[in-house]
């Protein structure tokens, strides 16, 4: 059961979609390091494809209630983990669901700070199309996720003192440079705003990059102001945004992307930055007004 925080105001939550997978743990333990940082407790949950259940892809012989026990122990493994990490297992709630996983997770990303899931793509095909799960959720939850692979970062990270933020229009949408801005803070890291103009203007991409990074601080120099106390930079590349932001992702802790709710989906680049960065990446919602 979730403890309240001094004043009798529960903890915020930090929502965690595991599976089983190696993708999975490795998302425990990432929220793990942001349930210490930001004072939140851990939701674990577990989803039974009940789609698949329909049509037949468990074996006949299974039932829900075998289904649900596969949950279980997906979900106790999970639980095995922060407890030999030292996390307080009075500050997790953990339960197994029926449905479509990713219309579970969004629905429940109603109610939690951040959703971490693992990316649960491995290479080829799979990893052209990420994982309908990830995608399902990043193009539909409440709250900003955290896509993680246990094969792109397997280690702890941390050690980069970096959180990048990638920019792609303007004016800058205030949810995401605020989310940005206090992951650095939690982190104590400095934040590098990233925009990246296409490679495909030519000759003419110089002149481009230029007026770029001059509307680019002018975007950030309201977040300077407001917090002085951060350390901003502020870059502006030519070159193919996927295969750049991959580039940056590999000297960050986390590459953070805002996702424009006025088209259906995920676009090509933001599914490319998920299948292949080398950092936790980061998407929060950006309705436009």
């Amino acid at each position: 059961m979730s403890e309240s925080v001094p004043g009798g105001a529960a903890r915020a939550r930090i929502l965690v979609g595991v599976d089983g997978s190696a993708d999975g743990i490795r998302a425990v333990r990432y929220a793990m390091g942001e349930a210490l940082v930001s004072d939140c407790d851990l939701w674990i949950v577990n989803v039974v494809d009940d789609e698949a259940m329909v049509s037949g892809l468990w074996d006949l012989l299974a039932t829900a209630d075998v289904l649900r026990q596969a949950g279980a122990d997906k979900v106790g493994q999970a639980l095995d983990v922060l407890a030999n990490d030292g996390f307080p297992l009075d500050r997790v709630k953990s339960e197994v669901l029926v449905g479509r996983p990713g219309d579970v997770l969004a629905e429940l990303s109603r109610q939690a700070r951040l959703l971490v899931v693992g990316r649960r793509s491995i290479s080829g095909l799979e990893r052209m199309f990420v994982g309908s799960t990830s995608v399902s959720v990043v193009s539909r939850a409440a709250c900003p996720v955290i896509v993680i692979s246990a094969a792109a970062t397997p280690h702890r990270t941390g050690e980069m003192r970096t959180v990048a933020l990638a920019v792609s229009t303007w004016p800058l949408q205030p949810a995401v440079l605020e989310w940005a801005t206090r992951e650095a803070g939690l982190r104590k890291a400095r934040l590098r705003v990233v925009h990246v103009v296409p490679e495909t203007l030519g000759v003419e991409g110089a002149g481009f990059v230029a007026a770029a990074s001059r509307e680019l601080e002018n975007q950030i120099a309201p977040l300077r102001e407001a917090h002085p106390e951060a350390a901003i930079e502020v870059e502006t590349l030519l070159g193919t945004p996927v295969e750049a932001l991959v580039e940056v992702s590999r000297s960050v802790d986390l590459l953070i992307l805002g996702l424009n709710r006025r088209s259906a989906g995920l676009g090509g680049s933001v599914r490319g930055v998920i299948a292949h960065a080398h950092c936790p990446v980061g998407i929060t919602p950006v309705v436009p007004g």
